[in-house]
């Protein structure tokens, strides 16, 4: 009988992958009121997360429950090793008892013993009781909080609590509401947006209208996050399934000792440090989310000093941020401080992702970050500092961040590791011994299996950061056009419309002949100079310029000195598309408001600040990957037409001498040709 009814289901869903609309949201209705009718009243055991292991062998006495929680074979089974686990995450099982409300783009649950994991992006909204999320504890208000939530990252985990502002029996109810940005769209432009957001609908997952057993309320088109049971039902990579946030031991008690202490008398603050890939982000983001309420009426200051990794800048920028709010998501979804709640107070152009490259001008800029802090203690006297740190911790790194650790005003050391390496740890606890500070050692973030590495994380956090659209109702929005067709700011460099003061190369000494070349497709940094201190080698009123006219600063020793940042403030960042030398200006692509250029450009005071920042490979690109996936979508639905048999897989990886990125029809006048660099892998040599 059971298996009869299995089979019955299996069919029901098959049924609903390859039937019309009418017969799959009949075939989903079946499937959903047989579930109801068989377990109506499901159990807490049931919504306990649990590990299934492969090859596992079964209780006789616990083959129901196993039956209960069986999983339908994914194709990441063929793929999985043997022995691998299949982790449970912990959600709920939905219902008729436990969803009290359902749209087409929104759902409101009971929380009363389960919790809830999700993938997507979602709005949540606590009507009744308390949830913790990332360290946050949002109870009743009128305030809804987005949440990114994408399968790079450990997911996070709604979790039911006692309610601190209310009733403690208050049984929970929140309501999870689809929302669109234009983030999702991004996978239109770069492969690594794609299938990060996506989830494996399954029958089960759909509850009917209680009433009338009419069509299903709640339709998978219109919303923006899934329910996840398993690891395996994101859809991403077998081996990189997402997993669940879990704190290690020792966070918690440390995350709810300095929360406390913050409220009792001087601000915390917080210096966190420790080696790469050890959780530093991940705690700052749960201290951040667990000092601020979630009414918005306290302040924190973040100073956020990792170049490689920032969580409100672009890489290669250093800032002190004032923030008002809880905030969720990865960086790649704020890579500005233009949200609502986000109050970007100063920030520094590194031109580098690590402060290897010039460590003494590292310094220079988070010590004049923090007398910023300062001034900003004297509006808000009990705004605690967090200070979130790069991976960097041996050799002249470990010299760094003693020096970093004696010149700022802390109170609390953390080390994201409690296996060392000794000598780091010997300094460290020196260094807040010297000081008087308390040093908490704390075990590492278990590192899981994640489908992007750490480059890969900064292409995407730099390609979301020029994406960026203006601003809605205070939320951050992306526009899914391709570099090549995005309008751009005319920056004349030469001329009466002069609007910069320079060109600066970072680093070596380079010929003047070469800077138009270097310039070219890159990213620069948007630095507005304050005064004539600005320039270390020199202020001069009368620089050289190349045969172009571009006027540059000029190298000191062979080598070219930064901007003092007690004189210049980084703006943002810009990428050059081309270099017009007919009207002499910069085609620049910049997510920068014209409202904060244009009193910069009207007193020539804005230098372009050309570093050793990563090759923006991505933007050139964009153009080819969106008509690749425009094929794909043509091909789905048997629209495959002459146009788009044009290009064949060969186009896209065999070199042909001449082929330019900007095509002859669609390059603008002016532009230059940007060619590929040869594949010399399929070059065929004779014998």
């Amino acid at each position: 009988m059971e298996r009869k009814r299995e089979a019955d289901v299996h069919a029901l869903r098959d049924r609903i992958k390859g039937s019309s609309p009418t017969g799959r949201a009949s075939a989903v209705r079946i499937i959903s009121q047989r579930r109801f009718h068989e377990d109506p009243h499901p159990s807490p055991s049931k919504l306990k997360p649990n590990i299934i292991k492969a090859n596992q062998s079964s209780d006789p006495t616990s083959n129901r429950s196993i039956e209960s929680n069986a999983r339908r074979p994914t194709e990441g089974d063929a793929n999985r090793p043997v022995g691998e686990a299949v982790q449970q995450l912990p959600t709920f099982t939905p219902s008729r008892h436990i969803i009290t409300s359902l749209r087409e783009d929104a759902v409101t649950v009971r929380l009363d013993n389960g919790t809830l994991t999700l993938i997507g992006q979602y709005e949540i909204w606590v009507r009744k009781g308390a949830v913790s999320l990332l360290g946050a504890v949002l109870h009743p208000s009128s305030a809804a909080f987005r949440v990114f939530a994408p399968s790079t990252h450990s997911l996070p985990v709604i979790r039911p609590i006692c309610n601190p502002f209310g009733p403690a029996e208050q049984p929970v109810e929140i309501t999870i509401t689809s929302f669109r940005s234009g983030m999702r769209l991004l996978k239109h432009l770069s492969p690594r947006f794609d299938r990060i957001w996506d989830h494996a609908v399954e029958a089960s997952d759909v509850v009917t209208n209680e009433r009338d057993g009419s069509e299903p309320l709640l339709s998978y088109v219109k919303r923006t996050y899934s329910i996840v049971r398993t690891s395996d039902d994101a859809g991403c990579v077998p081996e990189h399934s997402p997993n669940t946030l879990e704190l290690p031991k020792g966070w918690q008690p440390l995350l709810t000792s300095l929360t406390s202490r913050n409220h009792r008398g001087k601000p915390v603050a917080a210096f966190v440090c420790g080696p790469k890939g050890s959780g530093k982000s991940t705690f700052v983001r749960m201290l951040i989310n667990g000092i601020n309420d979630a009414k918005g009426s306290r302040s924190i200051a973040l100073l956020d000093i990792d170049p490689g990794q920032p969580e409100f800048s672009p890489p290669g920028e250093v800032s002190l941020v004032q923030i008002r709010s809880c905030h969720f998501g990865p960086p790649f979804c704020h890579p500005s401080a233009s949200a609502q709640g986000l109050s970007l107070i100063r920030s520094h152009h590194i031109g580098a992702t690590s402060p290897r490259e010039d460590p003494q001008h590292y310094l220079h800029c988070v010590l004049e970050l923090s007398n910023h802090y300062k001034q900003l203690l004297v509006q808000h006297p009990s705004c605690p500092l967090i200070v979130n740190t790069a991976g960097w911790i041996q050799g002249k790194g470990l010299e760094l961040l003693y020096d970093l650790i004696h010149d700022l005003d802390l109170t609390d050391i953390i080390y994201t590791s409690t296996t060392g390496p000794s000598e780091v740890v010997h300094s460290i606890t020196q260094a807040t011994a010297a000081r008087g500070t308390r040093l908490h050692l704390l075990p590492s973030q278990p590192v899981e299996a994640i489908p992007r590495d750490a480059a890969d994380l900064r292409m995407m956090q730099t390609l979301s950061y020029f994406h960026l659209d203006a601003p809605e109702m205070g939320h951050l929005r992306w526009d899914a056009t391709p570099i090549e067709e995005m309008v751009t700011e005319r920056i004349h460099y030469a001329g009466p419309e002069q609007s910069i003061y320079a060109v600066q190369l970072l680093g070596p000494e380079l010929d003047p002949e070469f800077l138009i070349q270097v310039l070219e497709g890159c990213i620069v940094g948007l630095v507005a100079i304050e005064n004539d201190a600005a320039l270390l080698s020199g202020f001069c009123h009368s620089l050289p310029r190349t045969p172009e006219q571009i006027p540059y600063i000029p190298c000191a020793a062979q080598i070219t000195p930064p901007l003092s940042p007690f004189h210049s403030h980084s703006l943002g960042q810009g990428l050059i598309r081309s270099i017009d030398t007919t009207t002499q200006t910069f085609q620049l692509i910049t997510p920068v408001p014209y409202s904060v250029l244009a009193p910069v450009c009207t007193q020539r005071k804005l230098t372009l600040v050309r570093g050793s920042l990563d090759t923006p490979a991505w933007a050139y690109k964009e153009d080819l990957y969106r008509q690749m996936y425009q094929r794909k979508q043509a091909a789905k639905e048997g629209l495959v037409d002459e146009r788009t048999k044009r290009w064949t897989k060969e186009d896209t990886t065999e070199w042909v001498e001449g082929r330019a990125w900007v095509s002859g029809e669609r390059r603008r006048k002016g532009e230059r040709v940007k060619r590929l660099r040869r594949d010399l892998g399929k070059t065929k040599t004779k014998p």
